[in-house]
């Protein structure tokens, strides 16, 4: 599949779009003291999010699409950061 990820930053955060075939999932995200931190729904949220978003093709692709975007925005961004994927955000640690 082909796919973007987009950064996009105001201030101290910002959005992080995930583009695949034409359509996007939004993410915010933010710097903190110790990285930054892309906000994303809980793994028990994920699927009815997109739902009510009108995004059902990224219903029960949740660990392959934030694996995806982590790893671009480390290649666009933090080269060399640590990344975790967690219930609610990715924490990447520089």
């Amino acid at each position: 599949m082909n796919y973007t990820v987009e950064i996009h930053q105001s201030g101290r955060g910002g959005r992080i779009s995930y583009i695949e075939n034409g359509q996007s999932l939004f993410f915010d995200w933010e710097f903190a003291t110790d990285g930054a931190y892309i906000f994303v729904p809980k793994p028990e949220q994920w699927d009815g999010y997109w739902q009510s978003n009108d995004r059902s093709w990224a219903q029960g692709r949740r660990q392959e699409i934030l694996e995806r975007l982590s790893a671009e925005v480390c290649q666009q961004k933090a080269q060399g950061a640590s990344v975790t994927i967690e219930d609610s955000e990715i924490h990447l640690q520089f």
